[in-house]
């Protein structure tokens, strides 16, 4: 009977359940690998865009996921920091737009990647170097 009790207590607490989107980074996302833990860098991202007043729509540092609110127009910013070796966290930065509004569809149907040049992809870039320089960058 505490076998069963304790089974109970460990599947309870294990749940598959995520905050993070069901979908996967637009393949232009920006990559790197950072010297710190997933939730450090999902932090460290959160102050920086912070200070640069650029308003978050979600933040989870459990997941290590990030997403803005919209800003410049129709602009959005997601970070995904998933561990790599102990003490390195591969990083994920996506910059996306949606260059129409269409309430049939989904809003991730709507996104595309944030062009060169544009508010959203200079947002990524400036973030990632920020990140690097704050954190330390791993490159292999």
């Amino acid at each position: 009977m505490k076998a069963i009790v304790i089974c109970a207590l460990l599947l309870a607490a294990c749940t598959p359940a995520t905050t993070r989107p069901s979908f996967a980074p637009v393949p232009e996302a920006l990559h790197a690998v950072i010297n710190a833990s997933p939730a450090d860098v999902t932090q460290t991202a959160q102050a920086l865009l912070a200070a640069d007043s650029i308003a978050l729509h979600f933040v989870s540092l459990r997941d290590a996921f990030l997403e803005t609110q919209e800003f410049a127009g129709t602009h959005r910013v997601r970070l995904w920091a998933d561990p790599d070796v102990p003490g390195k966290t591969r990083v994920t930065i996506e910059a996306v737009y949606r260059p129409m509004a269409d309430p049939s569809r989904t809003p991730r149907d709507l996104e595309r990647a944030a062009p060169p040049g544009s508010p959203g992809q200079l947002r990524a870039e400036q973030l990632l170097a920020a990140l690097k320089d704050k954190l330390g960058v791993t490159t292999y």
